[in-house]
């Protein structure tokens, strides 16, 4: 006999049976409950999955079912979007109230604990299932944002969400399997959207903080990494799915390169990781090919001998290069020392140099034939018609210049450039154009050459790390390019011609109005609040407030301190720094040759022997450490001795 059943899409989760997909499935039968006013036992869940034949990926759903053979009509009040939506709002209501917020519990028996297995009780989460709600019955502004649209079957319903978190989701995984069999490497993760992914095979820990779901300028980065131990840095990883990117479904190309090359400008590292780079770091049966090593034998050799001549070590130098895009992540995290990976990127395209198929342009040392040079090789990739400005006179300087192009194995066009005025400083420039027409968008080709294109500009990035440029290009926008920007030109570089386009515009701003008079002696003026806000460290809203904030009752304190400390224009600290060999850890942390401060958490009650050895570690050390709470009581001490945001960085 059949059974009654009604299938819901897991929204923005992953699909792994993980905490957001048990928290869900049980406030899901919370709010069920609420409706019906009891506990209709009969009444079920489980996770189910089917394929989507067009992408091969796979759909997820929660599914609830009457478990009584032929069922008891109970599902049929809920199958009215109004009567459902009201039952997930009951659920999300009850959520908001439950005692066990105030008790800093994750969950409790009052909420999702009754309606979650015992294995899994440990793993649900309150805030996880509050956030999966809000995320189907409220708009980003609070609104009602509940929608629902009548579809055939389940088969039609809409993938984007979920299969980016699905691809999220594989990631993840696949860098904590990755860990557990590699000796030199760890992975704590301390189950609020973040994590610390520490190496230790050099002479020191090299230790990132891992953080998912970051807002930058209207683009939302999978995953950040963070370094805690070293100088300022920060990786930025975008897990690209080719249907909701590369096809003609969803044609984001040239939206994807503008925000990936407005990053690098902002001096982020950025890496794109595609479905099937996972598929073969994971080893897992799969027709689809490595767009990896980029060109054949003879090439490679070139390029290996390349980077013994660039100073680098032969033997280190595939592993990181010809390699999946994932191993070259994590070369990258595991050592990333500039120098080292721009003579990786330049021995690269050094390498296409032997490609068959490879032929020269030009080689001067005039800066207007060289602008003229490139501006004809990308008109050659682009139907739309050039309005090129005046190229100014000629510079001393520039050249010999020698420009070629050509294409690797998957037919992905290259046009680069060497810069050979200091033979003892060989410059690069490579510019990666990949078709993004209506024509090419469904073929086979296309995929594999747009996978190429994002192993190839994950590299090329470093070039300007030695005076090069690695342009990530796309056919629409070949024509409007100006090349008279690139460092082979004369230009200041791509990255760097963009970073006045990046600065906030004066004029735009809105204007404050100051009267006359006499300003309240114990607040800011309306002016010196604009100019704070105007040098707030962006690290406090992208890193620092945004995971403080997911929520906010588990460190009020620490909260309350970084807020005021970003709103007084500080520079952020280091967040989660740990303290020589043992580790100890402080929740922020400013660290200069001329101050060291610390934040800790308190103790945990009188005789806390763990805390008290960190204390005297950090004292010893030279520290002033204090928890928020004590911080905040001597908060016109911190704020000056921090230094702030227009004075540098001390990262």
């Amino acid at each position: 006999m059949e059974t009654e059943a009604l299938r819901v899409l897991i929204p923005a989760a992953t699909a792994d049976v993980d905490s957001k997909v048990h928290s869900f499935r049980a406030a899901l039968r919370l709010g069920v409950d609420l409706h019906f006013g009891g506990d209709p036992q009969h009444l079920a869940t489980t996770v189910a999955s089917m394929p989507d034949n067009e992408s091969g990926e796979r759909r997820w759903f929660l599914v609830l079912f009457d478990s009584l053979p032929g069922g008891t009509g109970y599902l049929d009040r809920l199958t009215d979007p109004i009567a459902f939506r009201d039952t997930l709002a009951k659920a999300y209501e009850m959520l908001k109230e439950c005692p066990c917020a105030e008790e800093q519990r994750r969950a409790c028996h009052r909420c999702l604990h009754r309606y979650t297995p015992e294995p899994f009780q440990d793993i649900v989460s309150r805030q996880a299932a509050l956030t999966m709600l809000e995320s189907l019955l409220f708009k980003q502004d609070g609104s009602d944002g509940w929608e629902w649209s009548e579809v055939d079957h389940t088969g039609l319903v809409g993938l984007d969400a979920q299969v980016e978190s699905d691809l999220e989701a594989r990631f993840l995984a696949a860098l904590r399997d990755w860990v557990k069999v590699t000796d030199d490497a760890s992975l704590d993760e301390d189950g609020h959207a973040s994590g610390h992914l520490r190496f230790t095979d050099g002479p020191g820990v090299v230790h990132w903080r891992l953080t998912a779901q970051q807002q930058l300028r209207g683009t939302v980065t999978d995953f950040t990494f963070t370094r805690v131990d070293g100088p300022a840095q920060s990786v930025k990883v975008y897990l690209e799915g080719f249907r909701f990117h590369a096809s003609r479904e969803h044609n984001q190309i040239a939206t994807d390169a503008a925000e990936r090359t407005l990053l690098r400008a902002e001096g982020e590292t950025v890496f794109q990781i595609t479905w099937a780079d996972i598929d073969l770091f994971e080893k897992r049966p799969t027709r689809t090919q490595p767009v990896w090593p980029p060109y054949r034998g003879t090439a490679q050799e070139q390029a290996k001998t390349a980077y013994e001549q660039y100073g680098g070590q032969r033997a280190h130098f595939a592993d990181a290069v010809f390699a999946n895009p994932i191993d070259t992540l994590i070369a990258y995290l595991r050592d990333p020392d500039a120098d080292r990976w721009a003579r990786r990127a330049r021995a690269l395209v050094t390498g296409l140099t032997a490609q068959p198929g490879t032929a020269p342009v030009t080689a001067t040392g005039r800066r207007s034939e060289l602008v003229a040079a490139l501006r004809g090789q990308l008109a050659t990739y682009s139907a739309t018609e050039r309005h090129d400005k005046p190229v100014v006179a000629d510079a001393a300087g520039i050249g010999p210049v020698h420009v070629f192009r050509t294409q690797d194995e998957t037919g992905l066009p290259l046009v680069f450039a060497l810069d050979a005025a200091d033979p003892e400083a060989l410059k690069w420039t490579a510019l990666a154009v990949l078709d993004d027409s209506e024509a090419v968008l469904d073929t086979d080709e296309h995929k594999e050459r747009w996978r190429s294109w994002l192993y190839w500009t994950n590299l090329t990035q470093f070039l300007s790390l030695a005076g090069g440029d690695g342009v990530q290009l796309v056919t629409s926008k070949a024509a409007d390019f100006e090349v008279e920007v690139l460092a082979v030109c004369g230009g200041l570089g791509e990255l760097d011609s963009l970073i006045g386009a990046l600065a906030p515009v004066v004029s735009e701003a809105p204007v404050t109005v100051v009267k006359p008079v006499d300003p309240d002696p114990g607040h800011d003026s309306a002016a010196e609040a604009a100019v704070a806000q105007a040098l707030r460290d962006a690290v406090w809203d992208e890193d620092v407030l945004e995971i403080l904030r997911e929520d906010v009752d588990e460190a009020p304190d620490l909260l309350r301190l970084a807020e005021t400390l970003a709103d007084r224009g500080k520079q952020a600290p280091v967040f989660g720094y740990e303290l020589g060999t043992s580790r100890w850890q402080a929740d922020f942390a400013w660290h200069t040759s001329a101050l060291k401060i610390a934040v800790v958490s308190a103790h945990q009650g009188d005789d806390d022997p763990e805390a008290q050895r960190r204390d005297a570690a950090y004292a010893e050390d030279g520290w002033t450490v204090r928890t928020a709470a004590e911080w905040l009581a001597h908060l016109d001490e911190l704020l000056d001795q921090l230094p702030d945001t227009e004075e540098g960085t001390l990262r």
